[in-house]
């Protein structure tokens, strides 16, 4: 997979929207056990710069990465013809 031929941007777009609901689930599931702070998730966002090395392939599990970028996409697969298998 050549992530380097990929819309990084709308991949990136995916990418946030992916954290935002993992957070919103970890603050869920932090409430539901009882926690004082359900927000303290430790939790941290990939700032743009340091999400396109990771995806570049510069990585050193690639594996990773890949499973990594199939999660963030799914349900959005259509739009990146790179993933699909033959």
């Amino acid at each position: 997979m050549d992530v380097g031929k990929m819309d990084k941007d709308r991949l990136y777009d995916l990418y946030t929207r992916y954290h935002a609901r993992l957070r919103a689930d970890v603050v869920h599931v932090n409430r539901s056990l009882g926690s004082a702070t359900p927000e303290k998730t430790w939790l941290e966002m990939l700032e743009r710069p340091m999400f396109d090395l990771l995806v570049d392939g510069s990585a050193i599990e690639p594996d990773v990465v890949h499973r990594f970028i199939l999660r963030i996409v799914r349900g959005h697969e259509q739009e990146f013809p790179e993933l699909r298998v033959a």
